[in-house]
């Protein structure tokens, strides 16, 4: 038996078409996540699609990082932390959407969150990349890391706003556990390096 169910071109399209509608400031982007428990685990896909880029951003930060443990750790040790990464907030998400009546906007939220994440990831990728250039000073990189960090945090609040149909605040809520979650998850990743 397969992990996740297998996804057709058309799917993975749809979903990165509709992050990208999202991404855009429209809402009727969310149109293109299903609701059905196969368009949940489908959405994980995101995961796969997304993992070279993460993996080049790994290899981005330890390069300016003292590493104690040796490659094949490190492999280990960030392959199990981005996996759990994948499955801690939707988990976390899964009981908040029901505390906060907003079952019903579970699954079509984590689905829009997951293709957004391929977005989300190939902007860092792309700024990291350029980063890496040196070809800015210090400050002006500085400037274009907490923009790049501005814009996918505004990005997930558009998303919980839209996917779960809260309100600013509430949608503010959301980008705060999940940034909770991926400090604790960085930290215990980085003290285990």
């Amino acid at each position: 038996m397969a992990l996740l169910p297998p996804i057709s071109t058309r799917e993975i399209a749809e979903g990165l078409y509709g992050a990208t509608r999202l991404a855009r400031g429209d809402a009727s982007g969310i149109q293109f996540f299903g609701d059905t428990p196969e368009a949940f685990w489908k959405s994980f896909w995101a995961a796969v699609l997304s993992a070279p880029a993460y993996a080049l951003l790994v290899l981005f930060q330890l390069a300016d990082a003292e590493i104690r443990s040796g490659p094949l750790r490190v492999i280990l040790i960030e392959s199990v932390g981005y996996v759990v990464a994948w499955v801690a907030f939707p988990l976390a998400m899964h009981y908040l959407a029901e505390f906060i009546d907003r079952r019903e906007h579970y699954i079509r939220f984590i689905a829009a969150a997951n293709w957004a994440s391929v977005l989300q990831f190939a902007l860092q990728l792309f700024v990291a990349a350029f980063l890496a250039l040196d070809i800015l000073p210090p400050g002006l990189a500085r400037f274009l890391q907490y923009a790049t960090y501005g814009a996918i945090i505004l990005y997930e609040w558009w998303i919980a706003r839209v996917g779960l149909q809260l309100g600013r605040g509430g949608a503010v809520g959301i980008v705060i556990l999940d940034f909770v979650i991926s400090l604790v998850l960085s930290g215990i990743v980085g003290a285990m390096l």
